[in-house]
């Protein structure tokens, strides 16, 4: 198997170079001013011009953070491949050059924001009132200045946004500015420690504290130089009173705002009722405490809150965990494979959601969720189309962590690692379904139903659900362990595993020494247990149990297309999670 294994190693390797050359050609022809995302020299000096610059229009504030976006987005194309080739340390590099880029773009639009407050009089209005707002590919800025100190200046709305605020009467008689922006991203959930997850963007709510406004002399106006004319100062909500001791705050006694906005269209909501949260940065999680009277009625998301700070809409991060099941089969022509997984969430109604993997890129292939229609056919990297799908509130890019929120015991890296290599190498030419054992047989173990596809023309969704209903003589059952791989007889048909295979599977482990330990737990039955027979790889266990057509097929199938399969089994995590 070495040599076999060492040419696809080379084909891929020169796939992948072939790859990058196109890519960088491209961005060459495109003569983009922006900096590399991968190389460090670029980015300092990007964040050296931009931090020397005066203060911006606001405008130009969010040009500037759409670019940095770009930037952020094409460090994910270099992110993804250097996870997929091993090279984490330069993954979590090009991950912190994304991070400086994205608090730049908070500094400029602080800046800006400094830069409108300072300049305040000339936005207003002739009733004195400052409402400032403006957006850009993925940002909404909304900025309302407080000067005039109104008591019945109750609301703050923007329908060119879609963005409105409602005002508590404590904040229309305080010399204060309230800020509202939304962000497509989100930086927060990433780190979180509780199993919630944003959907559709986050929403920062900021008070600020008001510089004076200019005065008038001799037809000169006179503008007090202080920090607040480059930076800004956030203010906690309640406001302290002026000169008070510290007290705590009993915030059911704090009037809260109300916000409404517009959220994506490409959003799939796994509950019923919307639930939003406020970030603490304290514990790093999401909290909904202090969020009511939340609504969602035609894409507008309306709540009240006493939190002023970062919002966003929220759900369970497993809510597509544990899969009910999962699978892959090939396509008639070869050229691509299909990978399906079942989320046991009631809302997809035992639908599955279907991904058609090829040569470096996949793509959504089903349309079960008629808000995610706007991904069907788009090729992307397999990483980047589950970080596409979580943004919209389908999650299935799981972790580790995610075990404990599901009750699973995660299976072992190596073994999900090699499972899945597995898998991607013979799913040209046979078709792969998760078995009900797969969960409950341990961390050591991993089991998975094959069937050879001998009539390509029978590859539909239909043509497998009735291979592994029917579990005539074409399936088998394919166990790997630590040892290797080989077939057991313990298909979905039976209740559970039989306890002759259960102590083979533990022969050898822990206390057990191996044969002899089977040979003599075996002592008076008529039939002694035969140890199970491991092979290295799936494609040496089937030599004599598949056609050689079958797996001549998978051999020759190209090293791209089952490198994008076991990426994507592996982001799915269908293993450890089905």
């Amino acid at each position: 198997m070495t040599p076999f294994l060492d040419e696809r190693r080379a084909a891929l390797e020169a796939h992948r170079a072939e790859v990058k050359d196109a890519y960088e050609w491209e961005r060459h022809l495109a003569t983009s001013a922006l900096p590399d995302p991968q190389r460090e020299k670029e980015i300092n000096t990007y964040e050296m011009a931009i931090t020397d610059e005066e203060t911006r229009l606001l405008g130009p504030a969010l040009e500037l953070a759409v670019d940095n976006e770009k930037i952020v987005n094409e460090g994910d194309t270099y992110r993804y491949w250097a996870i997929a080739e091993g090279r984490d340390a330069f993954a979590d590099a090009v991950g912190g050059f994304q991070k400086r880029i994205r608090a730049l773009t908070d500094v400029v639009i602080d800046r800006s924001t400094a830069g409108i407050m300072h300049t305040a009089d000339e936005y207003q209005d002739e009733n004195g009132e400052i409402i400032v707002f403006d957006s850009r590919e993925g940002f909404k800025y909304v900025l309302w200045l407080n000067h005039v100190k109104n008591p019945r200046f109750k609301l703050v709305d923007v329908p060119e946004l879609r963005v409105s605020v409602e005002l508590p009467k404590p904040l229309t008689l305080a010399t204060v500015a309230v800020r509202v922006i939304h962000r497509a991203y989100d930086t927060l959930s990433p780190g979180c420690n509780n199993e919630l997850t944003s959907v559709g963007g986050v929403c920062t709510v900021d008070l600020l504290t008001l510089p004076p406004l200019p005065k008038v002399v001799q037809g000169t106006t006179l503008r007090t130089m202080s920090p607040l004319a480059v930076d800004v100062e956030r203010l906690p909500y309640p406001i302290p009173v002026a000169g008070a001791e510290t007290t705590e705050v009993d915030m059911a006694d704090v009037p809260p705002l109300m916000l409404s906005y517009e959220i994506p269209d490409d959003i799939v909501l796994v509950d019923e009722t919307p639930s939003v949260a406020w970030w603490d940065d304290d514990s790093s999680e999401w909290k909904t405490d202090g969020i009511t009277d939340v609504s969602l009625k035609d894409r507008t998301l309306t709540y009240s809150t006493v939190k002023v700070t970062h919002h966003a809409l929220v759900q369970s991060r497993v809510a597509c965990a544990p899969y009910t099941r999962w699978s892959t089969r090939p396509s008639s022509t070869g050229e691509s494979v299909i990978v399906s997984v079942t989320p046991k969430h009631e809302r997809f109604g035992g639908r599955p959601i279907e991904i058609e993997v090829g040569e470096g890129v996949c793509a959504l292939a089903s349309d079960a969720e008629p808000a995610l229609r706007s991904l069907l056919g788009v090729k992307l990297a397999p990483r980047k189309l589950l970080a596409r799908l979580s943004k919209c509130g389908v999650h299935l890019a799981l972790e580790d962590k995610d075990c404990a929120y599901v009750g699973i015991e995660k299976k072992d890296a190596a073994l999900e690692a090699a499972m899945c290599e597995d898998v991607a190498l013979l799913s040209p030419s046979f078709m792969f379904a998760s078995s009900r054992f797969n969960r409950t047989i341990g961390s050591r173990d991993c089991m998975v139903r094959i069937a050879e596809v001998t009539d390509f023309d029978l590859t539909l969704a239909e043509d497998a659900d009735k291979v592994f209903t029917r579990e005539r003589e074409a399936v088998h059952v394919m166990l790997t362990q630590s040892r290797g791989c080989t077939l057991v007889d313990a298909k979905d048909k039976i209740a559970e595993v039989p306890g002759d295979l259960t102590l083979l599977m533990n022969d050898g482990r822990d206390e057990n020494v191996g044969h002899l330990a089977v040979a003599a737990r075996a002592e008076g039955r008529e039939t002694p247990l035969e140890p199970l027979k491991f092979s290295p790889t799936a494609l040496t266990l089937l030599k004599g149990v598949a056609s050689e057509s079958g797996l001549d097929r998978a051999a020759k199938a190209k090293a791209a297309l089952t490198e994008s399969v076991r990426q994507t089994l592996l982001s799915l995590r269908v293993f450890t999670f089905a």
